[in-house]
């Protein structure tokens, strides 16, 4: 309150104060018409006095009244706001519809953010009465499961059927699941977290089609194998324009002595080494890109599992490695004989790499059915993979040996795919388990 207001009111309760004592005085001297006349008085000056005071708040009520209901329509003229008290209220009032629109622009923010969103979103929030309430859903979720987009759960959970039961249990799933949509069974990623604040707790379901996953993923192994051969391709390929320069600018020298000579024949077998790598690249290329498809036949898997040790044979035994293979029984696959002692072949080949440096080098390869697959494991106690190269291990032309050509692996993969089957590895410091797995 500012001074003048002040002032107004000290004098009004002072002559309020002042009628007071006359209304006194005038009482025990009996003077009965003075003292209900300046009674009367006194009754104005405090109706006065209150108008006043309720008109000096009014603006304050109803900016407060603005606050509590979110409601900032009021406003206060620029005379009443020399008033330092209704100007601090102005300013809490702008203060406060600034941050509410500042919340709606961030709001219209993240809802364009999840429409825009190539997988379904649902964003449940329950209060402390456990009332839950649908706070996002995204066009994505709606059109996964060819639903209305319902802002309300309790019509909502009616059309989700039966996505209802992960989302009671109200915690953190990761998972594969099968819903019936259109009377059709569609497969589907489920991804649910958990987030808590003091009133509410929130639910936040993703859904996936199995195909996003597997395009996703696809891109990913893109990516990076166009990473891997634009850096081979550029390594090979700037030295010999280097050398090409180098080459040419001794060409153009009137005097050719015998060293400018022996410098232009190391230059042109540089060029022919790098070339053949380049070209060697490429074959490997070609055998990833153009794997036939498997020629199919019942074959012993036993059988081809001791014909490509054999050939190991001979380094078995210089390098002392021991081999633990037990297995005498039939184990028969439907599968292409040469494409299955290829991806042996590159495994034990692996093994081979793995044993630098280790003492007591052993090799346990084991073969199993479980129902109608049947397993291949090859484990060897070499030196592991590390965790920083596991993401990487199958991406062509990924390779940690120096004469690797990096597609041992991915060829070993692909040949597994082809066969409806797949490979597996787990690996620690003391052991690595490739694991093959043969549908029947």
């Amino acid at each position: 309150m500012g001074k003048p207001q002040y002032i107004q009111i000290i004098v009004r309760v002072l002559l309020i104060l002042i009628n007071g004592i006359i209304v006194y005085y005038s009482f025990t001297n009996s003077f009965i018409i003075n003292t209900i006349g300046f009674f009367l008085l006194v009754i104005f000056q405090l109706f006065l006095l209150i108008d006043y005071l309720k008109k000096l708040f009014n603006d304050i009520e109803k900016s407060i009244d603005c606050l509590l209901y979110d409601d900032y329509s009021n406003t206060i003229s620029k005379e009443k706001r020399k008033n330092p008290l209704h100007n601090k209220t102005a300013l809490l009032l702008e203060k406060h519809r600034k941050q509410s629109l500042q919340k709606t622009s961030e709001q219209l923010i993240f809802t364009n953010i999840i429409e825009s969103l190539s997988i379904g979103i649902l964003i449940l929030r329950k209060d402390t009465e456990g009332k839950i309430e649908v706070f996002q859903i995204n066009k994505a979720f709606t059109e996964f499961l060819k639903i209305p987009k319902f802002y309300n759960w309790n019509l909502l959970n009616k059309k989700i059927g039966s996505l209802t039961d992960y989302i009671n249990q109200w915690k953190e799933n990761k998972l594969t699941i099968s819903l019936t949509i259109n009377e059709e069974k569609e497969e589907f990623f489920l991804k649910t977290s958990l987030t808590q604040t003091n009133e509410y707790g929130y639910l936040i379901v993703s859904l996936e089609t199995i195909q996003q996953l597997i395009d996703k993923k696809e891109k990913e192994a893109w990516f990076k194998l166009m990473n891997v051969m634009s850096h081979e391709i550029i390594n090979t390929i700037t030295p010999i324009s280097s050398l090409a320069e180098n080459l040419d600018s001794l060409l153009q020298e009137e005097n050719t002595d015998e060293d400018t000579i022996d410098e232009l024949s190391q230059g042109l077998k540089i060029i022919k080494r790098r070339s053949h790598h380049l070209t060697s690249f490429v074959d490997t290329y070609r055998k990833l890109a153009e794997l036939p498809l498997p020629q199919k036949e019942e074959i012993n898997l036993t059988t081809i599992v001791k014909n490509t040790l054999l050939l190991f044979e001979q380094e078995f035994h210089q390098k002392n490695i021991k081999i633990d293979f037990k297995i005498n029984d039939s184990y028969v696959i439907n599968a292409d004989k040469q494409q299955i002692e290829q991806v042996i072949i590159n495994l034990i080949s692996n093994c081979l790499y793995a044993f630098e440096g280790i003492e007591k080098p052993v090799i346990n390869i084991n073969i199993y059915s479980d129902k109608n697959r049947t397993h291949l494991t090859i484990l060897d106690n070499g030196i592991g993979i590390s965790d920083e190269i596991k993401d990487n291990i199958f991406i062509p032309y990924f390779t940690t040996r120096k004469d690797g050509s990096g597609i041992g692996l991915t060829l070993s993969k692909s040949i597994m795919e082809a066969h409806n089957g797949n490979i597996q590895f787990n690996s620690t410091k003391e052991k690595t388990t490739f694991s093959l797995t043969f549908i029947s």
